[in-house]
């Protein structure tokens, strides 16, 4: 029962940090031709690339295995919410 919990919060906070990591890619996006500003831009993306992307995708995968191996109620639904990140960047790449 403790553990739920703790999984609970590693999978908001997975989620959390990939919809925070999208979000600051996009508004990022408001100082690409600004001159003055460009170095938010290129922060957005190298925050994007070097730690939004990676920690999620990890995140995602440490998690669904962990929840398929140490859970034994709602196994399935613990390794779908552990998928989220994975599922929302592949529909925003074919978007």
């Amino acid at each position: 029962m403790n553990a739920r919990i703790i999984y609970k919060k590693l999978f908001i906070a997975n989620i959390l940090l990939f919809a925070f990591s999208v979000a600051f890619l996009e508004y990022s996006k408001l100082f690409r031709m600004s001159m003055d500003k460009h170095w938010i831009y290129s922060f957005g993306h190298s925050w994007w690339f070097m730690i939004g992307i990676p920690a999620a995708f990890l995140g995602s995968l440490i998690l669904g295995i962990l929840s398929l191996v140490d859970i034994k109620e709602h196994k399935f639904l613990y390794f779908t919410f552990s998928l989220v990140p994975l599922i929302l960047f592949v529909t925003f790449i074919s978007i």
